[in-house]
């Protein structure tokens, strides 16, 4: 069961906190500081911040646990469930850790992790500031 939003949230806010006034304190040091300079320092923070939002809302909803029924996408054989497994998965916003279910094919000797999307990606997504979660948030997992 995923936290409130109140709760998930502090870790986040304290990592904010944490990244501004270590960007404060930088330009405080570096009055001269050119905007591409001050630039190189806040990505590298920004998307650590950001992988930590892609984590949580990746795990949002138990994403690790056991799932029975998992059929191979190849295949259609049984998965094998192999444990729960550190990845270090790449987005836009650099890597993040998720420590999700790992799945296995017998058959095909693949393995899957996380089992992959069945959402479409033409479904309406969100607005930039639109807090409706809308018809993409219809119930489906996007990441299972």
């Amino acid at each position: 069961m995923p936290l409130p939003p109140e709760q998930s949230q502090e870790p986040l806010r304290t990592a904010f906190d944490q990244m501004y006034h270590e960007l404060y304190r930088w330009r405080e040091a570096h009055p001269e500081a050119s905007f591409d300079e001050i630039v190189q320092q806040v990505t590298p923070r920004r998307q650590r911040l950001m992988g930590l939002v892609v984590e949580q809302l990746a795990c949002q909803h138990g994403r690790g646990e056991v799932v029975a029924g998992w059929r191979c996408e190849e295949c259609g054989a049984a998965l094998v469930y192999k444990g729960r497994s550190p990845r270090q998965v790449e987005h836009l916003e650099g890597e993040t850790p998720l420590h999700r279910a790992y799945y296995h094919c017998p058959h095909c000797e693949s393995g899957l992790f996380p089992p992959r999307s069945s959402v479409e990606t033409d479904q309406p997504q969100l607005e930039p500031g639109d807090g409706a979660a809308g018809p993409a948030a219809g119930g489906r997992d996007p990441l299972v």
